[in-house]
């Protein structure tokens, strides 16, 4: 699956399972696609999701985590434009999700 098809398919995912289900909101972090700065939100981890979702999805979000994660970022959405973004902690701030390693 290529990524924008796997884009396509953790974007889905998160509007069909209302993820993220904690709604602490990561302020000062701009959305790469909207400009929002106080919308940005954490995805779950596949772990912390599991017995809350069904086996089956939780296998498939994995699957999405490890294709689109790295070991840098972690992923998030934005709330506003619903676009999945990387993550990072140092300095604070989001990136769109693209194939460059």
């Amino acid at each position: 699956m290529d990524i924008y098809t796997a884009l396509e398919h953790l974007r889905a995912f998160i509007l069909t399972h209302d993820l993220p289900r904690t709604e602490m909101a990561m302020f000062g972090i701009r959305c790469p696609y909207c400009g929002k700065s106080d919308r940005i939100r954490e995805l779950e981890t596949p772990e912390y999701l599991a017995g809350v979702l069904e086996a089956e999805d939780i296998e498939t979000y994995a699957n999405l985590w490890q294709r689109l994660g790295s070991m840098s970022a972690l992923l998030g959405v934005c709330k506003f434009c619903r676009n999945p973004v990387q993550l990072f902690s140092d300095p604070p701030h989001a990136e769109a999700i693209d194939d460059s390693p």
